[in-house]
């Protein structure tokens, strides 16, 4: 009864951080179309400031043409100047789903929570409820923000006690990017950092450095995105070791909303105990989205199974679902 209690806790707990992050999500401020979708560059609307004019809009619901004056849609609110720009900049990126493990190398306005679920190779379980994601948002153009969650860990074992994480942090810059109809590419550059505020072993203990190469390029609805990277300790290195990581999703856009996608996602173990050892997974997975809820909130879902494929691995399968919400 107490493991069952426990569990309905942590997926309250994610309820709870999904319902604060649609508190503060600007449901009414986004266009009706899609934000993947690149705008006409004959369209009217796309060179036309005053479209985003809130008082430019109630001129033309009330049908007075002079209701709002040229000083008052050419200095907007701070609000709709930041909405207007990051409309620009995810219209001009490709619109492919977020891999389940694989970082996107688009810039976006979202909230995203995962859970992994994984099986040792001693036979023990552990959960991971976060799946060190939170809040992404575009804070100016071509770079994008992460303010994590830190996960919370549950081991079927006694020992270790279950606890949080560590806080995870991200900021993006995209380097180049075409839309889907002018390119559909992108390359972009990160750095992901943990915060060392978990004690041993559900954090690290210390903050750890995470530099990436995002890639990207799609043909009509198939696509592949890479990211090749490096877990970096500040310290600690002996028993941390130093890790290279490579991953690749190949991704097809079907009917219905649909994305499957199959991951390759490698760790070479450069430092540390596993000095020397490479460990690969495969992971067969299915999304789902970007499904309109109101104007201007997305909803979209991805789950698969990471399946080891190498003989050296730290567990075995991993489940993992995950739930975004686009705003």
């Amino acid at each position: 009864m107490s493991s069952t209690v426990n569990l309905l806790g942590k997926i309250a707990l994610g309820a709870l951080l999904a319902g604060v992050s649609l508190l503060i999500s600007p449901l009414a401020a986004a266009s009706e179309d899609e934000k993947g979708t690149p705008p006409s560059s004959t369209s009217p609307q796309a060179e036309d400031p005053r479209r985003s004019c809130p008082a430019a809009q109630q001129a033309r619901a009330t049908g007075e043409s002079n209701a709002s004056s040229p000083e008052q849609c050419d200095n907007p609110s701070f609000y709709s100047s930041w909405r207007r720009m990051t409309e620009r900049e995810a219209a001009s990126q490709p619109d492919w789903l977020s891999p389940l493990a694989t970082t996107s190398g688009r810039i976006k306005d979202e909230f995203r929570y995962d859970v992994w679920r994984q099986t040792a190779p001693g036979g023990s379980v552990i959960s991971t409820f976060g799946g060190r994601k939170g809040l992404e948002f575009i804070a100016a153009p071509q770079v994008q923000l992460l303010l994590g969650v830190p996960s919370y860990i549950d081991h079927s074992a006694t020992l270790p006690s279950d606890g949080f994480g560590d806080l995870p942090l991200m900021v993006k810059f995209r380097i180049t990017s075409a839309s889907t109809s002018e390119g559909n590419y992108l390359v972009t550059v990160l750095l992901s950092a943990t915060v060392p505020t978990a004690s041993r072993p559900n954090g690290a203990g210390v903050a750890v450095l995470t530099p990436t190469l995002a890639l990207g390029k799609g043909w009509g609805k198939f696509d592949v995105q890479s990211t090749f990277g490096a877990d970096l300790p500040a310290a600690d290195t002996q028993r941390l070791g130093r890790q290279i990581l490579w991953n690749t999703t190949f991704q097809y856009r079907a009917r219905w909303k649909l994305w499957p996608e199959l991951e390759v996602n490698s760790t070479f173990f450069q430092e540390g105990k596993s000095a020397g050892e490479t460990q690969t997974f495969l992971t067969p997975g299915l999304g789902f989205g970007r499904l309109r809820l109101f104007p201007g909130l997305r909803f979209s879902i991805a789950a698969g199974v990471q399946i080891a494929v190498s003989h050296f691995h730290t567990y075995d399968h991993r489940g993992m679902l995950s739930v975004r919400f686009s705003f």
